[in-house]
């Protein structure tokens, strides 16, 4: 190890050079930091940001895709035919996507309004608010009837909301929105035979005595005159639910809510019922038969009408799908990170028209200030890198043309070139760490102050405001299935904070070495293409 101890003396021997090589490694040093440092905070801040975010990706429909195509068909029958078979969400294509165990379950959702039956044996959860007051002078529903005339009735406003999904669990209930605290939530083979089961909120199972195992008595709309006059029965829309399950959610509508007043008895979390999709579609079966038949009978062969004169446009069990179009599907994944690489591996076997939507536009366009100043600091990084080399390297070169004497010397006496080229190594090395060193506490002091102002300036250039917001924040509507997350610019730059973390410095260090290793060997190749007699010969 006589090659360490020549270094060490060396180094402390030419102080002048080390300080001025201290010096220049201090620079290096807190040029790294700040590039690394600012770098490595915003994609930090991206990541704890996203990972805040819920985990969906949205499976669906590429409309311009579908619109493109069909404006390229010229033959009208082709496009009747194109617009007869349109493109549609297919649900073994979701059951694949289940089979991904990135993938924790999936929503395809439906919402219908229901009615207590004619006997009113099941009272919803009341609200006394001034919705609920006039809910008796709604206005009336009016149609035409054939010979021209109008006939109107009074509307009736719905009771209670069913929600329905095609898988067995809800995105909800993953999430900890919902949870069942009875029971259970329906399974796959309840769903299969469409049988008729549901959960109810607790505050409507209190308000009505129910408890897991009684059931309820539901109708899927009102008999009107027209409805009558298809050959609609109370028994057609009304249909028998068995209780599996009671949950509890996390939206209470209370006289603070913005929205209390206008919330009708249907828009009250607590009456949403939930149930399989195939439940509701068995429910209403006879209703849309019937409808269907009434339409086929008034309009047959007609133009315009064509649809109901294909028997296989007729509703039943089996067809539901077709007659149910799926818009779209939300996936719900285990990790946002996962995101985005799910999406890469499922592009290609989309098909034609259809499309993954990630959701994340608006986090895309308010990560955009943090995107560039990571950019500039990596650019910043590898340009000071670069540099660094080539000045040690000339710095080095010199230096060693200066003591091709010593290395002749070293050579001759036995001393091999590897230990030689090792002695330089370790000299520039000790300079490094210590010119590394001393940047550390600086560099990070530098970096905060450099970070956070780039940042602001970034945000500002980027002219990027905070997104209007016409309803309170503890507005809350049934309507609403958009499962992703509102972030705002604060939610992202309360992330961002430029640390030098013990991993930081490690990857300073790593890096510092290798410009050093670098500066030495290169150069080093120019001497000791020599042998210890010509060098010394040369230095006589």
């Amino acid at each position: 190890m006589n090659f360490i101890n020549r270094a060490f003396k060396n180094v402390t021997r030419r102080l002048s050079k080390t300080i001025l090589l201290t010096l220049t490694f201090f620079l290096i040093g807190n040029l790294v930091i700040v590039g690394l440092g600012i770098s490595k905070a915003s994609e930090s801040a991206k990541i704890l940001t996203r990972q805040k975010m819920r985990a969906v990706v949205t499976y669906m429909l590429d409309y311009d895709k579908i619109w493109q195509y069909a404006d390229t068909i010229e033959d009208e029958d082709e496009l009747n035919k194109f617009y007869e078979d349109y493109p549609r969400i297919k649900l073994e294509d979701v059951t694949a996507f289940l089979a991904d165990e990135r993938v924790k379950t999936a929503n395809a959702l439906s919402t219908n309004m229901w009615y207590s039956d004619h006997e009113n044996s099941l009272d919803f959860v009341h609200l006394n608010n001034e919705a609920e007051k006039n809910m008796d002078s709604n206005g009336q529903a009016c149609w035409m009837l054939e010979d021209g005339t109008q006939q109107c009735e009074d509307y009736k406003e719905p009771m209670f909301l069913a929600r329905s999904n095609m898988f067995p669990s809800m995105i909800e209930f993953e999430d900890g929105d919902y949870e069942v605290t009875q029971g259970r939530f329906y399974n796959q083979s309840e769903i299969n035979n469409a049988d008729f089961v549901c959960l109810i909120s607790e505050n409507l199972a209190a308000a009505n005595g129910l408890s897991i195992g009684d059931t309820i008595r539901l109708a899927s709309n009102y008999n009107s005159p027209f409805m009558k006059e298809m050959g609609v029965t109370e028994e057609d829309i009304t249909s028998e639910f068995e209780i599996i399950g009671i949950y509890d959610h996390h939206h209470p509508i209370t006289p603070d809510n913005s929205n209390y007043d206008y919330c009708y008895p249907y828009e009250n979390p607590d009456n949403m019922i939930l149930m399989p999709t195939t439940t509701v579609y068995a429910a209403n079966l006879t209703l849309n038969q019937k409808n269907f038949d009434y339409y086929a009978a008034m309009y047959a062969g007609q133009e315009g009408w064509e649809y109901y004169d294909d028997e296989s446009n007729r509703p039943s069990m089996e067809n539901m799908e077709k007659n149910n179009y799926i818009d779209n599907v939300v996936l719900l994944l285990s990790d946002p990170l996962e995101v985005d690489k799910f999406a890469d591996d499922y592009k290609d076997s989309l098909g034609q028209f259809a499309r993954l939507d990630l959701n994340n536009d608006e986090f895309n366009k308010l990560a955009k200030p943090l995107d560039t100043l990571s950019m500039y600091a990596n650019f910043i990084v590898r340009l000071v890198v670069i540099n660094a080399i080539v000045i040690i390297t000339l710095v080095t070169a010199l230096t060693l043309k200066n003591r091709e004497y010593e290395i002749g010397v070293l050579l001759s006496v036995g001393a091999s070139k590897f230990k030689v080229v090792a002695q330089f190594f370790v000299e520039l090395a000790l300079v490094a760490i210590l010119g590394f060193t001393l940047s550390v506490v600086s560099g990070s002091l530098i970096a905060r102050r450099i970070g956070n102002t780039v940042l602001e300036y970034q945000i500002t250039a980027s002219d990027l405001e905070e997104g209007y917001s016409y309803r309170d924040d503890d507005y809350f509507s049934i309507w609403e299935t958009d499962y992703t997350e509102d972030i705002s610019m604060e939610d992202l730059i309360s992330e961002y904070e430029v640390t030098v973390s013990p991993a930081l410095i490690a990857e300073i260090y790593v890096l510092g070495l290798g410009i050093v290793l670098i500066s030495v060997i290169i150069p080093s190749f120019m001497i000791m293409r020599y042998n210890p007699k010509k060098i010394l010969m040369n230095q006589n």
